[in-house]
C-alpha cells in the first residue's frame, strides 16, 4: 500500500509540501531559535508516553500521535537545548 498510495498523496499535497519547505528555509535562514515539530496524522487520543522522536526527520511508520502527546512533546522541548534550530519528528 505505502508504494502505491505514497506517490498518490505527494502528489494531491504537493502544494502543501512546497509550502512547508519554504517555511523551513525562511527559519533555517533566519536569525531567530526555532523548533519544527512535524507529527503524522493528528488524533483526540488521551497522552499515552510512549511516542517516539527523532531529530531531523520524520519517524518512519509513523501513522498518527495524539494531540496530547504533540503537547507534551513541544514543552519538554523548551528544556533541550540540542532542539534549538531543529526538526523533530514525532509519532506513535
Amino acid at each position: 500500500m505505502r508504494f502505491v498510495l505514497g506517490p498518490v498523496i505527494l502528489r494531491v499535497l504537493r502544494r502543501h509540501y512546497l509550502d512547508l519547505a519554504l517555511m523551513e528555509e525562511e527559519l533555517r535562514e533566519g536569525a531567530l531559535d526555532w523548533t519544527v515539530v512535524r507529527p503524522p496524522r493528528l488524533t483526540d487520543g488521551p497522552a499515552t508516553g510512549r511516542s517516539r522522536t527523532a531529530y531531523g526527520r520524520n519517524i518512519r511508520g509513523g501513522v498518527t500521535v495524539s494531540r496530547a502527546d504533540v503537547a507534551q512533546l513541544m514543552l519538554a522541548l523548551l528544556d533541550r537545548p540540542e532542539s534549538i534550530r531543529q526538526t523533530v519528528g514525532v509519532a506513535n
